[in-house]
């Protein structure tokens, strides 16, 4: 039955190409034919599966990419579709008609949810977890579930990279028999003593539930850490990123200097993780440093127009943590600034519209004297403004609009020098449409 799943979807696929539209549908007919498929299909020896909260898609890609510049046929999800359909797909387009994934390595990024519909069937040879922070309520409800997930359907044979930052990931160890490797961002000038951001993912110890005393902090509960009360503590894994350096974008990791491609917190962790799981896969600290730095070059979530400085944060709706670290970078910057966030969606799986999550959003951070504006638009914009008065920002200061090109004019007129915009993935190209200019 599951050649007659993978020829039905390797027709769809192509049916798919003739229009133009890559989607899901291959991979979730196939699944219809044969509910086992996964579980038939022969994989490579290599299989590396990235999963968390954020941060998998550029994790995934940076391991793939690496791979395949140094010469190595690689199976990719690279379109994004994490979900056991969309999964399917990628995995039939690499596969022969008897069911051979014809590559070397097989990297998927996976929804850290379906964890368990995927793992036992891939049966992956390494697992790299890079967070777990509250992420879509009503769909994921807590960390703890989460959690569980994902450790309930990892194979003993499994061997697993995720960050000593995390408390909650570094207990692990004490959770699985697996080999665990970790990695970890060192102090460096960003690096802050006192807590600045009130709603944690994690406080207390994983083990005997005491308080967790911090020398330092990265982000959030991410940092060094020990318990006030037993031996459970942070220690300083294989694989460090050191010397950070935001405004030179660059981080060094075994005497390796290493361009991230972008000015943020999270990108670093990115490319650590990264880093970390090509050094398990076997590839020398030169051959991985020369291939991300040629892959970390892209840049365009920033530019220029009419002597305004525009920045897009692509912020996950439904999860705090992506819109803090985008608070985390702006926080700093003393100049004068318009500030745009909205979004038009917030999931594509599920029809609630729960607005809780926009409370563990530190927005307090934002009301400081270089705040000219904030421009709320889209879906909950109302619920948005609340929030924002909450958070100490005068009503005077904040601006609703329906949409983003209605409030075009009055940005460009205002005496801010730059424009930061914090959204979901779908207002990224109406934002750059909107203000970028035409060549």
């Amino acid at each position: 039955m599951y050649l007659i799943a993978i020829l039905v979807g390797k027709i769809t696929i192509l049916v798919g190409k003739l229009f133009k539209r890559g989607s899901s549908l291959p991979g979730k007919i196939a699944l219809k034919i044969d509910k086992n498929l996964l579980a038939k299909l022969k994989y490579p020896q290599n299989r590396i599966v990235i999963t968390g909260s954020s941060g998998k898609g550029t994790t995934s890609s940076l391991i793939a990419k690496s791979l395949t510049k140094n010469g190595y046929k690689v199976c990719h999800n690279s379109t994004g579709s994490n979900l056991s359909f969309g999964i399917t797909t990628s995995l039939i387009k690499c596969s022969s008609l008897t069911g051979k994934i014809k590559t070397d390595y097989l990297v998927l990024e996976i929804d850290e949810r379906y964890n368990k519909e995927v793992l036992t069937s891939i049966n992956p040879t390494l697992l790299v977890i890079t967070n777990l922070t509250k992420d879509q309520p009503p769909r994921q409800h807590t960390i703890d579930i989460v959690y569980k997930d994902i450790i309930k359907s990892i194979p003993e044979q499994t061997k697993i990279l995720t960050t000593m930052d995390d408390p909650f990931l570094r207990y692990l160890n004490k959770d699985l028999p697996n080999e665990i490797n970790y990695f970890s961002l060192k102090e460096n000038k960003y690096s802050y003593h006192n807590q600045i951001f009130e709603n944690l993912n994690t406080t207390t110890c994983p083990n005997c539930d005491s308080k967790l005393i911090y020398d330092y902090y990265n982000f959030e509960n991410l940092g060094s850490y020990h318990c006030s009360n037993c031996d459970f503590s942070y220690y300083e894994p294989d694989t460090i990123g050191k010397n950070l350096d935001l405004e030179k974008e660059t981080i060094e990791i075994d005497n390796e200097i290493i361009n991230l491609g972008s000015d943020t917190l999270y990108q670093a962790y990115n490319v650590v993780s990264a880093f970390a799981a090509l050094k398990l896969l076997g590839l020398s600290n030169k051959k991985i440093s020369t291939t991300l730095n040629e892959i970390n070059t892209y840049k365009d979530e920033y530019f220029d127009y009419q002597n305004k400085k525009f920045r897009y944060f692509n912020c996950k709706s439904e999860n705090a943590t992506t819109f803090n670290s985008a608070i985390f970078k702006i926080k700093d910057d003393k100049d004068l600034k318009d500030i745009i966030i909205g979004y038009s969606i917030i999931s594509k799986r599920y029809p609630h519209t729960d607005a809780s999550w926009l409370y563990d959003i530190e927005f307090e951070l934002l009301n400081n004297k270089s705040l000219n504006n904030i421009y709320v638009c889209g879906l909950q914009k109302h619920e948005l403004e609340t929030r924002l008065i909450l958070a100490g920002i005068p009503k005077a200061k904040i601006i609703i609009k329906e949409d983003l090109p209605s409030m075009k004019e009055d940005i460009l007129k205002s005496k801010s020098l730059k424009v930061y915009c914090l959204s979901h993935y779908d207002y990224g190209d109406i934002f750059k449409n909107t203000f970028k200019e035409e060549n």
